[in-house]
């Protein structure tokens, strides 16, 4: 039975993935019968051959859930059942729980220097107003 699935390139924290046609009882990384795109996570790109995937799914080629879900954001899957697909642009974009988290602490991290930066202008401004009064 062929799969069609993702197989790991890229260095270590850096993952890259060619979306290949490989037997199922092939190891993640084996030999490849074809190659049919590539999806990078962490720039949010994929590239796919529509017509070889396309190919490859009416000759009986079952996908993993990753790839289905890609084929899926590429249109490809209303494409091999016979609608007209679109690509949707948001769907490598969807916000993620520890992203989100990553996003708030970067937001906070201008605002205490913002904090810090204020009240170091007010004890300049204080001694002023001391010498002011006498």
């Amino acid at each position: 039975m062929v799969k069609l699935r993702l197989t790991r390139m890229g260095k270590c924290k850096q993952p890259f993935y060619r979306i290949v046609a490989m037997n199922v009882t092939t190891a993640r990384n084996g030999r490849a019968l074809a190659q049919l795109g590539t999806y990078d996570p962490l720039h949010s790109s994929v590239n796919i051959n529509a017509d070889s995937a396309i190919e490859w799914l009416n000759n009986g080629a079952q996908m993993t859930e990753t790839v289905q879900a890609l084929f899926s954001a590429q249109g490809i899957l209303a494409r091999w059942k016979g609608r007209e697909g679109t690509v949707r642009e948001d769907a490598l974009s969807h916000d993620k729980p520890k992203r989100r988290r990553k996003l708030a602490a970067k937001a906070e991290v201008p605002a205490e220097e913002t904090a810090t930066e204020a009240p170091a202008e007010e004890a300049e401004e204080a001694p002023a107003e001391g010498k002011e009064k006498e």
